[in-house]
């Protein structure tokens, strides 16, 4: 007996997963709704000042290229091989995608996905528009690619608030800010506490200490959990050079703590108490096992994410792609391969490589 494929596609996100995962939907002859309570990428707008680590290549898939190429043969696209900021991605590649024939009446920008349950048939959505008016969608199949960029991980020890942070959260930054740019005047001359030990938070010591240079009166406290040492562990033959720079660069200055950095591992927070808006922090915990405390005026947290598993279904027809289906580690090249394998699973067949063709 044939495999009985469903015909309505719903995808939470219109990030890079997201709008993959539509046009792969689409090329398959799927029916394609594609929600994001804000715009096009927003998440990678927000840090569209950072160059990428993978080049543009690996950051784009095949089926998406020739969508565009066809509609504008003389397009102008990133080299396979460039190293791009995420505003250039998104400019250049994410929002034309988005925009593309195939998928500009399945892309609901300003659309809110509230709630997701499995009916008799399929699956209902309570679907919320820019203006506040309500109402219901079906699909059979729904793939989740919000990503976790919204959901950031919290500062207490065993995952959970420190003590204050609740109240704290609105004055936290806990993305990757434009120190030398937007954000500037925000961080300029004041003292600092970064936490984690991420990329993300490699890229803000590295500008933060840059902005020391210029503006001696600003002070950093870098402070993280993992052991003493350099807090970057370098991938060995790094195929990507430009986070083994940043590795390089954030370990060094770690390690020899010049101008006005502190770094302090083996760091556990208790407390992150705001003292009012723009009125700076107290944050307390132990280093090593010893109280440890700061008085700051800032705090950037830069600790990872969490997925937020508030829409899940369990189940059949419900899938999760991109950053959201691991831990960590996630690159582009991961999710298309996970769209792949998605939507052999749910047609019986491999139906179409990245290229738009057939699949044998």
């Amino acid at each position: 007996m044939s495999k009985v494929v469903p015909q309505k596609v719903a995808v939470l996100g219109a990030g890079p997963i997201g709008l993959e995962a539509a046009l792969y939907a689409k090329a398959c002859g799927l029916s394609v709704a594609v929600y994001d309570r804000g715009q096009i990428a927003d998440h990678i707008r927000q840090w569209g000042h950072v160059r990428m680590f993978t080049p543009f290549g690996l950051n784009a898939t095949p089926l998406g290229l020739k969508t565009l190429l066809r509609e504008k043969p003389n397009r102008t696209l990133p080299a396979s091989g460039d190293i791009v900021t995420g505003r250039e991605f998104r400019d250049a590649y994410l929002v034309p995608l988005g925009e593309s024939e195939p998928l500009l009446e399945s892309l609901q920008q300003e659309t809110s996905v509230l709630h997701v349950g499995r009916a008799t048939k399929g699956f209902r959505l309570l679907v919320r528009t820019a203006a506040g008016q309500e109402r219901i969608d079906t699909a059979d199949i729904v793939l989740d690619c919000t990503g976790t960029f919204a959901t950031p991980k919290w500062l207490g020890d065993a995952d959970i608030p420190a003590v204050g942070e609740l109240a704290a959260r609105s004055q936290i930054a806990t993305g990757l800010e434009e120190i030398a740019g937007e954000r500037k005047a925000h961080y300029a001359g004041r003292s600092i506490a970064l936490i984690g030990d991420s990329y993300s938070a490699a890229t803000t010591i590295c500008a933060l200490a840059t902005l020391a240079e210029e503006h001696p009166a600003t002070w950093v406290f870098w402070i993280t959990r993992g052991a003493r040492g350099q807090p970057l562990p370098r991938v060995t033959n790094d195929p990507f050079k430009e986070r083994d720079r940043l590795a390089v660069k954030a370990n060094s200055l770690a390690t020899r703590c010049d101008g006005n950095l502190e770094f302090h591992p083996q760091t556990v927070l208790d407390e992150v108490i705001s003292h009012g808006p723009d009125k700076g922090f107290r944050i307390a915990g132990r280093s090593n096992g010893k109280p440890v405390s700061w008085e700051v005026e800032r705090v950037i947290a830069n600790v990872g994410y969490r997925p937020d598993t508030a829409l899940r279904v369990d189940g059949p027809g419900y899938f999760t792609l991109g950053a959201k289906s691991r831990d960590s580690g996630f690159l582009l090249r991961d999710g298309f391969e996970q769209i792949k394998q998605t939507f052999a699973a749910i047609t019986g067949n491999a139906q179409l490589d990245h290229y738009g063709k057939k699949a044998a």
